[in-house]
């Protein structure tokens, strides 16, 4: 089995941007650390002791400052590793989607190319995500099971993106993938499957 897009870089899903990772690492490190540091204040605020004051009241709080840290930490950088799964493989069986935790492989005749379509979610709201039913989302990502605005399941790959690619399945489920150039990946999926339709 030959795997075909390694090579074209504008075969491959768009990675997930900056941003995306700096609301990751707010979200797991910095949430979590700015609340232990107001639960620990707090609590010292009502016993009349200073935060960091002599003692082990001081100790107690800077040690579940570092430990909410290194845990959250360990966490963000699992996630983030995550991230970068995101890619796409063809070959002449047809296309493997592998993004964060999730991973679909779709044969050419189980897609239905003549109705796939690369399309601009303003222009398409109804093609927009909705709920996340098994997915894993942060702004300006979404990798996973969602169902879409015209309910829909679908598998989506899409990073901040609005062109996108919509590929109907005759599973029982679409298709929406951010690739670099979503109009070459249609035609270079239309050119593979042609020998088996």
């Amino acid at each position: 089995m030959r795997k075909d897009s390694g090579n074209d870089s504008a075969l491959q899903l768009v990675p997930a941007s900056s941003r995306s990772r700096a609301y990751l690492f707010a979200i797991t490190i910095g949430a979590p650390v700015l609340v232990t540091m107001v639960g620990v204040a707090m609590g010292h605020a009502l016993t009349g002791e200073s935060w960091w004051g002599i003692g082990n009241r001081g100790a107690d709080a800077l040690i579940a400052t570092l430990v909410v840290a290194l845990v959250t930490g360990a966490i963000a950088l699992f996630l983030d590793r995550m991230l970068k799964r995101h890619r796409l493989l063809l070959d002449a069986g047809g296309i493997e989607v592998a993004t964060t935790f999730y991973k679909q492989r779709i044969a050419f005749p189980d897609m239905k190319l003549d109705a796939a379509r690369v399309v601009r979610l303003d222009e398409h709201p109804e093609l927009r995500p909705l709920l996340k039913s098994n997915g894993y989302a942060l702004p300006g990502f979404r990798s996973g099971w969602f169902r879409l605005r015209n309910w829909h399941k679908a598998f989506v790959a899409a990073s901040d993106g609005e062109r996108l690619l919509w590929l109907p399945t005759t599973r029982g489920f679409d298709l929406l993938l951010q690739p670099r150039d979503p109009q070459r990946l249609l035609e270079r999926l239309r050119e593979l499957a042609s020998p088996t339709r």
